[in-house]
């Protein structure tokens, strides 16, 4: 499925388009297209976090309310937009599979009624978004939110460069390159970023993580990164060179190792995720496609797709992987299973940027489900509150938990 397209109809279910998006939607409508997207999206936002025991149908009113405001939408929009005509027939489907879906949790009503915060919710706080900052060699610090498009540097045979989407490029020029310089890359709390390294490596950095890396990988053997945090990479795979671009060393690939405080992770190209916080009882590591080798605490494990190496105190412990649950916050959401409300809140606490206070016991329970990263944190709260097992208190950026 399309990761981008899902986000837009999360973001048209939570009010959160611009015209330009909305725009797009309601074209995407029209054409009939992308109706797996439609259907994960109204499942998974659907389903929220309500436990079996609170599920029920909302009443006729709901759906009414929703029906009748999912064909407000269309009209307004069509009078704002001449060019796009919508076809009655095909929103009906997908309106009617809305409520359908709708019905299955009592907790949806609080995406799509768009009501308004109240009590210990009504301070409410916004997502996270793209925000990094990006460390020359020389100590030079910019601050990439505020960045405009275009080139950011030029030293040392290495250009960096900021695309229209936010991303950020290195590109290495012929010729001689300082390859000793290392580079960083950190998101705050509240914020990602996505990179592409010298070598056109892919990373996707989750909130309060840390990239340090080569300006350049040329003339080097080893493609060596560390990484505090949580990132999701992409490696390219790259052939050993001895000296010039035509010179290839027995077809050797140049392998490139992923360093944490806790492990080593080794490969020549593949897709998978490290999350490696500090405040994280363990170390994850899980592998998407290709394969990769997983050193800690004296002992080796090789990985295969679908499964995820546990790093403690020890050395690394091999489990299948729910890549769903792994890959949720790249995806734009949070996916909980059977998780434990501190390890609930410390995924909220680095997205919305706030602090968290446990006040009394803590739940004991697991919770369960899915809701976009793209809500206010007041929406994430009241699902979980459905649940009857947890109450939250919002304080400017502060969260009070209590049973």
């Amino acid at each position: 499925m399309n990761n981008e397209i899902i986000q837009l109809f999360i973001k048209y279910l939570n009010n959160q388009c611009s015209k330009k998006e909305l725009e797009k939607v309601l074209l995407l409508i029209e054409e009939g297209s992308y109706k797996n997207e439609w259907g994960f999206v109204l499942t998974e936002d659907a389903s929220g976090l309500v436990s079996s025991n609170h599920q029920s149908k909302m009443s006729s009113h709901a759906v009414s309310e929703l029906h009748d405001k999912i064909q407000q939408t269309i009209s307004e929009e069509s009078k704002k937009t001449n060019h796009i005509t919508i076809r009655p027939t095909y929103w009906r489907k997908i309106a009617a599979a809305a409520i359908i879906l709708i019905t299955l949790s009592a907790g949806t009503f609080y995406y799509l009624s768009r009501e308004k915060n109240s009590g210990d919710l009504a301070q409410d706080i916004a997502p996270g978004g793209n925000k990094a900052i990006l460390t020359l060699a020389n100590g030079e610090k910019i601050i990439l939110t505020d960045a405009k498009n275009g080139e950011l540097s030029a030293r040392g045979g290495v250009v960096v460069t900021k695309l229209a989407d936010g991303k950020i490029v290195y590109t290495v020029k012929p010729g001689n390159v300082e390859n000793t310089t290392l580079n960083s890359i950190e998101t705050p709390k509240g914020g990602q970023y996505q990179i592409v390294l010298p070598d056109g490596s892919k990373v996707l950095l989750n909130a309060a993580s840390v990239l340090t890396y080569p300006a350049s990988f040329a003339n080097l053997k080893e493609r060596r990164v560390q990484l505090k945090g949580e990132a999701y990479f992409e490696v390219a795979k790259v052939m050993w060179k001895e000296e010039g671009p035509k010179h290839k060393v027995n077809g050797v690939k140049m392998p490139f190792i992923v360093v944490t405080d806790k492990q080593e992770i080794k490969v020549l190209g593949t897709h998978f995720n490290i999350n490696s916080y500090a405040d994280e009882p363990v170390t994850k590591t899980t592998l998407i496609e290709g394969s990769v080798l997983v050193t800690a605490g004296g002992a080796a494990e090789v990985l295969t797709p679908g499964n995820q190496a546990l790093v403690g105190s020890k050395g690394p412990t091999v489990v299948e992987a729910n890549i769903d649950e792994v890959l949720a916050w790249r995806n734009g959401y949070f996916m909980f299973e059977s998780e434990g409300i501190e390890s609930v809140m410390r995924k909220i606490s680095r997205w919305y940027d706030v602090e968290v206070v446990f006040e009394g016991e803590k739940p004991k329970d697991g919770f369960g489900g899915t809701v976009s990263r793209f809500s206010n944190v007041s929406k994430v709260l009241r699902i979980l509150e459905l649940t009857n097992k947890v109450h939250f208190k919002i304080e400017e950026r502060r969260i009070i938990v209590t049973k």
